[in-house]
């Protein structure tokens, strides 16, 4: 059986192997998948089994944080959606990387008519109205081209999914970004956080997340160096 914990670990993987893709291609990106069963050979998961209970293992994450809150805002609220299905996939030829149908009119793909398929969701609900909704992989690689330096922090979390330093940073990371387009800061943010301690209190997933680990208690920001 493929658990959770490692399910988790290769769909970060993949996300950040398709933003990097994406940005590294030049290409829209504007609806493509987070992981395909394709992509699963890159993840050392080659035989069909193993396959079939990792997505089962997906289905249970989906089953248990599926519309999750990510963030509390002055206006309502964000939350991550997942979505796994089985459908027809593009494959840009000589590169690892699945895209939306749109990428094939300039690019060279090679089609997949049945495959699984796992989309994630940043969606803005205000007063039980979906007024948002954005591909991850299509979000986080705006934030890189807007802010290169995103890319380390992506990268880190990557690597290190359950420390939480990578996790601290990635937030600390996200906000600075926040911070640089007001408009959107003031929409979120009635006054400015004292220190990450404040983004978790107001983030459930992050309270949640910080406990997929094992034996993993949070860090005061002050301990690592965080400032804010």
């Amino acid at each position: 059986m493929v658990k959770i914990t490692e399910a988790v670990e290769i769909i970060i993987r993949g996300v950040y192997d398709q933003v990097m893709n994406c940005v590294r291609y030049d290409l829209h990106c504007l609806d493509p998948p987070c992981l395909t069963s394709g992509m699963l050979d890159l993840y050392k998961i080659h035989n069909y089994s193993t396959k079939i209970n990792f997505w089962k293992a997906v289905e249970e994450i989906v089953r248990r944080y599926n519309n999750v809150e990510l963030f509390k805002s002055r206006f309502g609220l964000f939350r991550l959606v997942f979505h796994h299905g089985i459908e027809e996939v593009y494959r840009v030829n000589g590169a690892n990387i699945y895209v939306d149908v749109l990428d094939c009119d300039t690019a060279k793909c090679s089609v997949t008519p049945r495959s699984h398929v796992l989309r994630i969701y940043l969606e803005g609900v205000y007063n039980n109205r979906v007024i948002l909704r954005m591909n991850i992989v299509t979000l986080i690689k705006i934030a890189i081209y807007e802010n290169p330096y995103f890319r380390d922090c992506v990268e880190n979390f990557a690597q290190n999914p359950f420390e939480q330093q990578a996790v601290f940073s990635l937030a600390q990371c996200t906000l600075a970004i926040l911070f640089k387009h007001k408009s959107i800061f003031d929409l979120l943010f009635t006054k400015m956080p004292k220190d990450i301690n404040e983004i978790v209190k107001r983030s459930p997933i992050l309270k949640k997340y910080i406990g997929v680990g094992e034996s993993r208690s949070p860090l005061h920001p002050k301990e690592q160096g965080f400032q804010l």
